[in-house]
Parts: structure tokens; C-alpha cells; sequence
């Protein structure tokens, strides 16, 4: 079990490290976008320079020669605004710096270099113009890891109680009744459900709970605990009726197994074979589902976090996906985070496939 867990944990990282170079790569093929103020430009590009991403060439403004080279560089290279930077005089300064992207693969091993030796993700253009990029992310992980969480503990035990009852009372008019609610919760998505809930709970109840997420470090620990009720229920109704189905579906065939039906003949009462038997062995597919569904939680509060305004990793990344504020930094570092949970939570999934059933060892011989 040890050699397969250093063996996953070193696939993680192999498959972390492959992500983040395709990325990384496909964001140097598109055009870069600076800040658009002509001091946070240049304050931008030089650190660009520091890191070893860019070039640069200074020229005197009040040298001719040197604004007719300049002019000339403005009208004929075909690559200015998009790997060509020429940055006018900043303060009292009569230098004008001229900025070249150097090529991608120079790029790609200094961004490595720089990650494992400084932990620099680079610096933000546009959502929070030339403060670190792991710094913006890194301040909203609570408040994602929080909702995903507090939504996971919240369905579990909901879930796990209406799939035994379902299962136990097969075809009668309670188990009915939970199909059709389970297809409506089903079919609604998470969407629809945050702005139906908003509508009731806060419009209708006259703000009963807030319409939109509480000012993290302007609100007390009150207000913000309110602000996690819808989203955690707007996420948590179609996750209990997903894991009730489920369920329901595992522990109904393992019922009708014959070691359960050898377990009443021996004398264990019916309630006990469920307890004894059937619900450990129905658990076996149902772990890693459960763990597998925070990924997917992780996931789907992209749309969440914005409709919501969920200060969280999130809404922080399709800020910086929107069109004509794009953010390659940010971008990475949220890649880094999303991909690092995914990966670990795969590793989590295997591993318990051995406590939930003793009889399975991962990575053993035959």
C-alpha cells in the first residue's frame, strides 16, 4: 500500500506538471494584455523583465534618432500590442522603454524556475493590477473550501437516509414519492434553484436571508454564516436526491444477494442483515462517489459564486476568462488549485476502496 501511494503521489504530480505546461502554453500563443494605464504598464512590464519573460530597450525622448526609431518600431512591427510593448515616459522621466516578449519555451523554463524557487505565479494585469497572482487566489481558498464543504456535510446524511429509506420501502407510495422528488431535484439545476430560493427567502420573506453573499471582514460571523445557507442548499437538494438515487439503487440489489438471505437464515434479524451487511456492502461504490462529488462541487461553483457574488475561487476565474479582462496569471494559479484538489481527490478515491472493503489492496500482486 505504501510503494502504491508514492507511486500515485508521483503520478499527481507528473500529470499536475503536464496540465499546467499545456496551459501555460496555450495562454503564450494568445495576445498578451497588459494593464491599460500607462504607469501600471510599465511598472507590469518590468517586472515581466525581472522574471525573465521580457526584454527591454530604453531610448531617450529627447534624442531624435532615437523617437525615430521608435516611431518607426510603432508603424512597422507587425507584432506591437501583442508581443511588442512601447511604453511612453512614466512620472518625470524622459526615457521610452520598448518591451519584447522573449520566445515561449525561454518563457516556459524561467515560469518554472520561478515557481519552484520563489513560488512567483507572476503578477495580475487586470483583476488586481500588479499584485501576485497565488496572492489573489490563495485569499479566496477558504471561502470556496468552506461552501464546498459545509455543502457536502449538509447532503451526506440527508442523502444516505432517504437512499436506505427509499431502499427499505421499495415500491410503496414513500418510495414513489421520493422517485418523483428525486427527478425534479434532478432535473432543476443549481442555477435555477440559488435564484428560486433568493426569490423566497429573501424577497418574499423580507430578507430573511441575504440576497446576495455578506462583505467577508465587514460582517460579523453571523451574517456570513446566513450568506452560506442558500448556495449550500442550492448546491446540497440536487446532490441529496443524486446520492438518495444511488443509493437506493445499490442497497435494493444487495438485499436480494444471497449472503444477506443466508444472514436471516442464521438468525440475524432483518434489521441487523441490513445494518451488519447490506449497507457496508453497498458502500463500496458509494465512497468514492461521495469523495469523487467534491470535485464536482469545486466545479459548479463557478456559476455559483458569480450568480451568488461569492467572493470565491470561482467567480475570481471567470473574472479573469471574461472577455477583454483576461488574466493569464490568475488563470494559472486557479488551474494550479483546481487541478491539485482534483488530483488528490482521485488519490483519496482509490485509498478508500481498501478501508471501506479489507479484502481490497491497492497496488498489490495477484
Amino acid at each position: 500500500m505504501t510503494k502504491y501511494i508514492i507511486q500515485r503521489v508521483i503520478w499527481i504530480f507528473i500529470i499536475l506538471f503536464t496540465t499546467l505546461t499545456i496551459t501555460f502554453t496555450l495562454l503564450k500563443l494568445a495576445p498578451e494584455y497588459p494593464p491599460t494605464k500607462n504607469e501600471e504598464k510599465d511598472t507590469w512590464l518590468e517586472k515581466q523583465v525581472t522574471d525573465g519573460f521580457y526584454t527591454s530597450v530604453y531610448y531617450d525622448i529627447n534624442d531624435p534618432e532615437d523617437r525615430a526609431e521608435v516611431d518607426l518600431i510603432r508603424t512597422t512591427n507587425p507584432n506591437i500590442n501583442r508581443t511588442v510593448f512601447i511604453v511612453a515616459p512614466v512620472r518625470d522621466s524622459n526615457v521610452i522603454k520598448v518591451f519584447y516578449r522573449v520566445p515561449i519555451i525561454t518563457q516556459y523554463f524561467r515560469w518554472v524556475e520561478n515557481v519552484l524557487t520563489d513560488w512567483n505565479w507572476g503578477t495580475s494585469t487586470k483583476i488586481r493590477v500588479n499584485v501576485p497572482a497565488f496572492t489573489i487566489i490563495a485569499e479566496r481558498m477558504p471561502i470556496t473550501l468552506y461552501l464546498n464543504l459545509a455543502s457536502l456535510f449538509f447532503y451526506m446524511p440527508f442523502g444516505f437516509f432517504f437512499g436506505i429509506l427509499a431502499a427499505l420501502k421499495k415500491d410503496t407510495i414513500v418510495d414513489n414519492i421520493m422517485q418523483i422528488l428525486i427527478m425534479v431535484f434532478l432535473s432543476v439545476p443549481a442555477l435555477v434553484f440559488i435564484l428560486v430560493l433568493v426569490i423566497v427567502f429573501s424577497y418574499q420573506m423580507d430578507n430573511f436571508l441575504p440576497s446576495l453573499f455578506p462583505l467577508v471582514g465587514i460582517e460579523s460571523f453571523w451574517k456570513i454564516a446566513e450568506g452560506f445557507v442558500i448556495p449550500v442548499l442550492a448546491v446540497g437538494l440536487p446532490s441529496i436526491a443524486g446520492l438518495t438515487r444511488i443509493l437506493r439503487a445499490e442497497l435494493s440489489e444487495v438485499l436480494t444477494s444471497e449472503f444477506v438471505l443466508l444472514a436471516k437464515t442464521k438468525g440475524l434479524s432483518h434489521t441487523q442483515a441490513v445494518l451488519r451487511h447490506a449497507i457496508r456492502n453497498s458502500l463500496v461504490p458509494m465512497v468514492p462517489i461521495i469523495i469523487g462529488s467534491f470535485a464536482g462541487l469545486l466545479g459548479g461553483s463557478f456559476i455559483l459564486e458569480s450568480v451568488y457574488a461569492i467572493p470565491g475561487v470561482g467567480r475570481i476565474t471567470l473574472q479573469a476568462l471574461a472577455a477583454g479582462n483576461y488574466d493569464y496569471n490568475v488563470i494559472m494559479a486557479s488551474s494550479a488549485f483546481y487541478g491539485v484538489i482534483g488530483l488528490t481527490t482521485v488519490l483519496i478515491v482509490d485509498l478508500s476502496y481498501g478501508i471501506i472493503d479489507p479484502q481490497i489492496r491497492m497496488g498489490a500482486r495477484k
